[in-house]
């Protein structure tokens, strides 16, 4: 009873600094960046999150059980407080529901992949994953959610051409291991894993949805999936200039790629839950992308605009 009281004051203490970080007010006086950025705030918000969630304990989130790295300090309390990417995570579960191929590349403790797969009908989603702790956690969630059948785990991390890579891996949250050490942040190590193209992966197999969170290295993940992309399959991915900078390949050159083989490009608006229809120029723009509007989402097909159609803004 007391832990029950614990978790829900907990998960509504955080549902509240969230509701205020997002407010205008906030966003004025910390003229776009996140409450979440101040030292003494990231403290509190996680003794808040260890005061009701144990480390390591098992979450519900969106029909699905996970558990992550007890050390974590911002996947698993969002999730714990039922709010992590909740816009951008239903519209891939919206996509998933058409069945076929999927790909999670930089699927981490698995978030994605679990609640997209179960949501899938038929066909099979491939969760890439190359650093071991996540691995960890991600294999345990597939299992614990009875989605070992539909879900295949790729223990490899994803880029321009097959080989390895070097990752640097972030000492305050697993959602930010990255190719550039400037992008994970101080006080981490590395580690070196293998890599494969998305191209060389699905040997021809025709994806219908792919999801790429990789820190930066997104523009790389495109370069190794022209075949890939030839089918135009629904893409959703992250826009962050200064960490796609950082690992050498720029958010020009990635968007260059996506205008290359999309009609239809969204930015996604996580404050309205919206999705903004944007032609490349938009992007230009030096405020385009920032808090709150750092995910793209593109798409080609009619099945998948028929899915994303009731989220478009008007033009």
């Amino acid at each position: 009873m007391i832990g029950r009281l614990k978790h829900r004051l907990a998960v509504t203490t955080m549902r509240a600094a969230r509701a205020a970080n997002r407010s205008r007010l906030a966003r004025v006086l910390l003229r776009g960046r996140s409450v979440r950025g101040l030292p003494l705030v990231n403290v509190v918000y996680h003794r808040v999150f260890r005061m009701g969630v144990a480390p390591g304990a098992v979450v519900s989130y969106r029909g699905v059980r996970l558990t992550g790295p007890a050390w974590d300090n911002t996947i698993m309390p969002s999730i714990s407080g039922g709010y992590y990417e909740e816009f951008e995570v239903s519209l891939f579960e919206d996509l998933a529901a058409l069945g076929g191929l999927v790909a999670d590349v930089g699927a981490n403790i698995g978030v994605y992949a679990c609640a997209g797969g179960d949501r899938m009908p038929s066909g099979r989603l491939i969760a890439f994953e190359p650093v071991p702790e996540n691995l960890g956690h991600l294999r345990a969630n597939i299992e614990r959610n009875g989605l070992g059948e539909r879900v295949e785990v790729a223990e490899t991390a994803v880029g321009a051409e097959a080989g390895s890579l070097e990752l640097h891996l972030s000492a305050e949250q697993s959602g930010k291991h990255s190719a550039d050490v400037r992008n994970a942040g101080p006080g981490g190590k590395s580690v070196t894993v293998a890599m494969t193209t998305l191209d060389d992966y699905l040997d021809g197999r025709a994806a219908d949805l792919i999801k790429i969170d990789v820190e930066g290295y997104e523009g790389f993940v495109l370069k190794g999936a022209a075949a890939t992309l030839a089918a135009r399959p629904a893409l959703l991915f992250e826009l962050h200039p200064e960490l796609q900078a950082n690992c050498g390949c720029d958010t020009g050159e990635l968007l260059d790629l996506v205008y290359a083989h999309y009609p239809r490009v969204f930015l996604i608006d996580e404050l309205h839950n919206t999705l903004v229809p944007c032609e490349r120029a938009y992007f230009d723009r030096p405020d385009a992308v920032g808090l709150y509007r750092s995910n793209v989402i593109a798409a080609g097909r009619p099945e998948h605009l028929e899915v994303l159609q009731p989220h478009i803004a008007p033009r």
